[in-house]
């Protein structure tokens, strides 16, 4: 059993360790940052990463037919995930705890032109009710959280459809340089199998959709059971990413 303080101090912790690189982590998708460090790492592992997980989950948006539809982005960081489903017709809530990072997000929407059908706020997803939404995100959240059953159970009861869910691990040696790195600034982070993932949603009522294997990320969705969703396709729901 995972305590509030436990979870509380995760939650701090991520807030500080975000909060101290905002700027830098919105430059992942174009290689850049102010801070050597962090540019080295957005261009060596970040970028490619990043923007080989946004288009697959366009593409899965795409095909779900999201126009139209409510999508909440939990942990939606500087927001690019948010304002890509907004361009593609959907009505976004983006929620995540590091106010620079949400002045990131709504800068990003004015320019985008999507700033009408997207909010941005700052919020703690352990608290409180979700907003309900026709598709929920979670890209890059679930590692910092050890009480995952809580996490999940939030997510899955505000998804009307889609549950959207993205870890961001790679091989064993990024895995050991990322706890290495959570233990020098000080954040946690705990990867986890899929099927652990998989198994609590669907205790939720919720069918696997798809599984994206990729190299350095996994990409999980899931539709409600009882919503008319569209069903995988024959060809399997195992893909690379």
């Amino acid at each position: 059993m995972v305590s509030r303080t436990q979870t509380e101090d995760e939650v701090r912790t991520a807030q500080r360790y975000f909060g101290s690189f905002a700027d830098d982590y919105h430059r992942a998708f174009d290689g850049g940052g102010a801070n050597p460090l962090h540019h080295a790492i957005n261009r060596l592992f970040r970028r490619k990463t990043f923007v080989r997980r946004t288009e697959r989950i366009r593409e899965l948006l795409e095909e779900y037919g999201v126009a139209g539809k409510t999508v909440l982005d939990l942990g939606c960081g500087s927001g690019e995930v948010s304002i890509m489903a907004a361009r593609l017709g959907a009505t976004v809530v983006g929620l995540d705890i590091v106010d620079d990072m949400i002045a990131i997000a709504r800068t990003g929407a004015a320019a985008a032109g999507v700033a009408g059908r997207t909010t941005f706020r700052v919020a703690n997803i352990v608290e409180g009710t979700l907003p309900p939404a026709d598709v929920t995100m979670m890209v890059g959240v679930i590692e910092y959280y050890s009480d995952l059953e809580t996490v999940l159970s939030k997510a899955c009861a505000a998804t009307e459809g889609l549950l959207v869910i993205v870890d961001t691990r790679g091989p064993l040696w990024r895995r050991t340089l990322r706890r290495v790195l959570a233990r020098l600034k000080r954040f946690y982070v705990y990867y986890r199998d899929p099927r652990e993932v998989a198994a609590i949603v669907a205790r939720q009522g919720f069918i696997e959709h798809r599984y994206l294997a990729g190299h350095s990320f996994t990409l999980l969705a899931f539709t409600r059971a009882s919503s008319r969703a569209p069903r995988p396709s024959s060809d399997g729901t195992l893909a690379s990413a």
